[in-house]
């Protein structure tokens, strides 16, 4: 009997094989990471856009100038005069639907004494955006009074997630509080 030394060509296929198979799993894997970490960091963004945007809508309500003329609220656009940094400004929040048959928000800065004026977005892409409006009783989607609402919400949709954001407006107009 011949004392056999070394791997036969069918054992060192199958130790390839094998191989192979490992190599593949692992960058399946990775592949896989790599792109559930970009979606996770893409939907992070959006969520912090939106979290921005709502802190800073809800804050300038509480600024807002309750006898201004520049207020106007509908389900669609809101403009509010508010005083910011000691600073006056017309403040309008722009609902527009985009080439997509999605809805944009943006927002426009009007400052008054420096008489500049500019545009920026807010949130893109929502699948439907409306203000509503809190008379005492129930929400409404225009606003018809002379006086402001005692609260203001944001709802809108995206990405089959609805938000409902309700802004209690503290503020009263002058001929309220005569």
């Amino acid at each position: 009997m011949k004392n056999k030394k070394g791997f036969t060509l069918i054992e060192m296929l199958v130790a390839t094989v094998i191989g192979f198979i490992i190599i593949i799993l692992v960058y399946q894997t990775m592949q896989i990471t790599i792109r559930v970490s970009k979606d996770v960091r893409e939907k992070l963004a959006r969520m912090q856009t939106t979290n921005f945007f709502l802190t800073s809508f809800s804050g300038r309500l509480l600024c807002m100038v309750p006898d201004s003329s520049e207020n106007s609220f509908s389900s669609d656009q809101i403009s509010i005069e508010v005083v910011e940094y000691k600073r006056r400004k017309i403040i309008t929040y722009i609902v527009e639907p985009n080439e997509y048959g999605k809805y944009n928000l943006s927002v426009k800065e009007k400052d008054i004494f420096y008489d500049t004026e500019y545009e920026y977005p807010a949130i893109k892409d929502l699948d439907s955006f409306e203000f509503q409006f809190f008379d005492g009783d129930s929400w409404i989607t225009t606003w018809e009074k002379e006086t402001i609402p005692t609260g203001i919400s944001v709802n809108f949709e995206k990405d089959n997630t609805k938000t409902f954001f309700p802004v209690a407006v503290d503020i009263q107009s002058q001929e309220v509080q005569q």
